[in-house]
């Protein structure tokens, strides 16, 4: 495989929390014949320091992440949103910087992203620049989401829903989407695989 300045390739997932990206990074990490790193939204949350969040409502998380559990649908239905403060945000940008570095150092990258708001596309494109990217809109019908959160052990409930209105709000447009509610992890990453070889 020729490669890109000796630079690896890279998969950008980005889809609301639910909506089967994991699996879908796990299943290409799988059916490649390459060795792709994974990096996740959830690997930065698992660096953050409790105090600042890091999954919990920490003493410290409005300066770091939180869960705004404040909203609701135009029907009343209770939603979920992760915010992030000025630290929080730091380490967002932070994050796109390292897993770019593995693409830089000739690894082949998987990103697993939801983007907590349209105004991180930039961020990501900046730290991207010069990378062969296949950037892949993941949907998945709302109510499926939520069937998934249901029979997720720690998943925060609405949270698919909550940011289902801005995860794709970025105006871009993707390479190719995926709807993960009409194959299985396996073939969506054979179909995202060979899209990328034909670049």
């Amino acid at each position: 495989m020729v490669r890109n300045g000796g630079f690896g390739r890279v998969v950008f997932l980005n889809g609301t929390s639910s909506s089967g990206k994991t699996s879908l990074a796990q299943a290409i990490q799988e059916e490649s014949d390459t060795p792709f790193v994974h990096w996740g939204i959830d690997t930065l949350f698992q660096l953050v320091p409790p105090k600042w969040g890091g999954g919990f409502d920490g003493p410290l998380s409005r300066v770091g992440f939180w869960y705004d559990r404040t909203g609701t649908d135009e029907d009343g239905t209770p939603f979920v949103v992760v915010r992030h403060g000025p630290v929080g945000r730091r380490m967002l940008e932070s994050g796109c910087v390292a897993a770019a570095a593995f693409a830089r150092g000739g690894d082949d990258v998987v990103i697993d992203e939801m983007l907590l708001t349209p105004d991180l596309l930039p961020v990501w494109s900046k730290a991207l620049d010069g990378l062969d990217v296949l950037w892949v809109g993941v949907m998945c019908p709302l109510a499926v989401v939520e069937e998934r959160e249901a029979t997720r052990r720690r998943g925060v409930k609405g949270l698919g829903r909550g940011h289902l209105r801005t995860v794709h709000g970025h105006g871009a447009r993707y390479d190719m989407t995926v709807d993960t509610s009409t194959g299985t992890p396996a073939e969506l990453a054979r179909a995202v695989l060979r899209r990328h070889r034909g670049r």
